[in-house]
């Protein structure tokens, strides 16, 4: 249950009064910061609530009568609701709204800063609520932010690699973020993509949603991957200190956690980047197998199927956290093992571990083996048309394809399994994907990738789906599915030369699409974001799934 300040008492007892007066049929609601009277300097948070029984679809803050934002509104206020229960089942039962406004754009003395209420179904626009402070504009203002993890009740039973993320804003600018353990500098953020050794300037929309006026408040994110094996097992305070450019410092919060370490906890870690969840899977029919003679520069790009991505290890000061081996697997069928099927053709590493990863370095500072984290493998599925068996082969050095399995068309599931120098081995994850394998016109699944959003992001308002995708039938649409509901199409022809670089199956650079999508037409929770591909035969094939939530009325603490 909450507990009511002062302030918010004497709000609603104004409301009250407003009641009785007989303005119960349009908007009413109250200010909480700031308060009456107060010097602000900065950015000034605005935040309050507004009730009415009828759907408020706008709440703008205003200073000296001039609009200068909008809130972001609906947000839970149950205290709120305890003194007003009627409004439980109003239109209105989140009444929360938050906003900001930069004290820097306004002069030196007293102002009003009010709040005004748009009614949905008459689009009448009512004064809420006002206050009077007094601004200075001068005072230079430390930052401030909040931990989002871990969350304010601590953690227990932290091991291995453990994140510490969350968000730090400031009037003029952020200058580095330093992260303690038990008041000890353990890892810090210089600036945006400065060399550091954690990471400042991560995408945060539910931050730019709830303070419009802060420069670069999108990209507001922090986050450090501590290596808690480097402490010892027991309670320990992390915190989180902000510095801006001007000097001004202010500690973040802290949190207390309990590290657990032990051999059988410290397994490895990390992720498949390619393909997507969902993502096709290449099948060739008997007509388009290998050629004979098969050498490695004909054969090598037979190998359609490309698996990439990192693993890490963190460990005791004898084995010092590395990884030993990776394994590919298709339906628990091991495909390649990085110890005994690492080849090199051409100037590519296949079925290799220790592949140059320096966006995992920036992100694991410290870690052994981090900067050469990566691994990649490749593989070829063929079809015998008159058994119908699809064969599973990877490339080796002379060229000749080997046999690992057989597989069939449809829906099956690759993984990856990863053991460190003790032997300790986990399966890291594993992506559901589609086997395609047309033997009558040998055509071809699309491939790509979906750059943005990010599994699992935090998004709002219009956001840009971007990415790309190659079809060797030439791709006409990019179709935007949202839980099964197709959102409309991408456009598709925008320019990446980093795809071709970095891929060799791609032989253009203009393979880039966009779309923008209006995340307030979709609910506030978890979606399912699949991409389309249509060749110019009418052949329709998924490159990959990310799973995105929705956050345009959450409450920034």
């Amino acid at each position: 249950m909450f507990r009511k300040a002062p302030r918010l008492l004497a709000l609603l007892a104004s409301s009250i009064c407003l009641l009785a007066k007989g303005a119960a049929a349009q908007p009413f609601g109250g200010i909480d910061y700031p308060v009456e009277g107060q010097t602000v300097t900065g950015i000034v948070r605005v935040s309050g609530f507004v009730l009415n029984h009828t759907a408020i679809d706008l709440v703008q803050v205003a200073v000296d009568g001039v609009v200068v934002n909008s809130a972001d509104m609906n947000l839970p206020r149950p205290d709120v609701l305890e003194i007003f229960p009627t409004y439980y089942n109003s239109a209105t039962p989140n009444p929360g709204f938050l906003s900001a406004v930069s004290a820097r754009n306004y002069s030196a003395g007293s102002h009003t800063v009010s709040i005004l209420a748009r009614v949905a179904e008459t689009q009448q626009i009512h004064p809420v609520a006002q206050v009077h402070v007094v601004v200075d504009p001068l005072q230079n203002q430390a930052p401030f932010g909040y931990i989002d993890i871990p969350g304010p009740s601590g953690l227990e039973g932290a091991n291995g690699s453990f994140p510490v993320a969350g968000w730090a804003v400031d009037d003029v600018d952020i200058n580095s973020i330093d992260f303690l353990v038990d008041g000890r500098v353990i890892a810090g953020a210089v600036g945006r993509g400065e060399p550091s050794s954690a990471t400042y300037g991560t995408t945060r929309p539910d931050v730019a949603a709830a303070f419009p006026d802060v420069p670069l408040a999108l990209y507001s994110g922090f986050i450090a991957n501590i290596d808690t094996s480097q402490f010892i097992n027991g309670i320990h305070v992390i915190s989180v200190r902000a510095t801006d450019t001007d000097g001004a410092t202010r500690d973040l919060g802290s949190r207390r956690v309990q590290i657990v370490n032990n051999g059988s906890n410290l397994a490895p870690f990390g992720r498949i980047d390619f393909p997507l969840d969902k993502a096709s899977l290449f099948c060739i029919g008997a007509a388009g197998g290998f050629p004979s003679p098969c050498t490695p520069d004909i054969c090598f790009p037979s190998f359609f199927n490309v698996v990439a991505g990192w693993a890490l290890d963190v460990g005791s000061a004898l084995d010092r956290g590395q990884v030993s081996f990776v394994e590919l697997l298709l339906d628990g069928q091991i495909v390649a093992n990085t110890r005994s099927d690492c080849t090199q053709i051409g100037g590519a590493l296949t079925n290799c571990y220790g592949i140059n990863r320096p966006d995992v370095a920036r992100s694991y500072s410290g870690y052994v083996n981090a900067d050469n984290a990566g691994w990649s493998f490749s593989f070829f599925l063929g079809r015998d048309a008159e058994s119908g068996q699809i064969s599973v082969l990877t490339p080796q050095s002379s060229g000749l394809p080997v046999l690992v399995g057989y597989t069939t068309a449809g829906k099956h599931t690759l993984a990856i399994r990863v053991g460190d120098e003790e032997e300790t081995v986990i399966q890291m994850g594993a992506i559901s994907v589609d086997v395609l394998c047309d033997v009558q016109t040998s055509d071809q699944p699309a491939f790509g990738y979906i750059d943005t959003p990010s599994d699992y992001q935090f998004i709002n308002g219009v956001f840009e789906v971007f990415g790309w995708a190659w079809d060797f039938q030439v791709a006409q649409t990019i179709q935007v599915d949202v839980d099964g509901h197709l959102v409309g199409n991408a456009v598709y022809g925008l320019p990446r030369p980093d795809v071709p670089a970095n891929d060799f199956r791609v032989g253009v650079a203009n393979v880039g699409f966009s779309f923008f999508l209006d995340t307030t037409q979709l609910s506030d929770s978890a979606h399912d974001l699949v991409i389309y591909v249509i060749d110019r035969g009418g052949n329709r094939s998924e490159i990959g799934r990310r799973k995105f939530v929705v956050n345009n009325n959450v409450a920034t603490h």
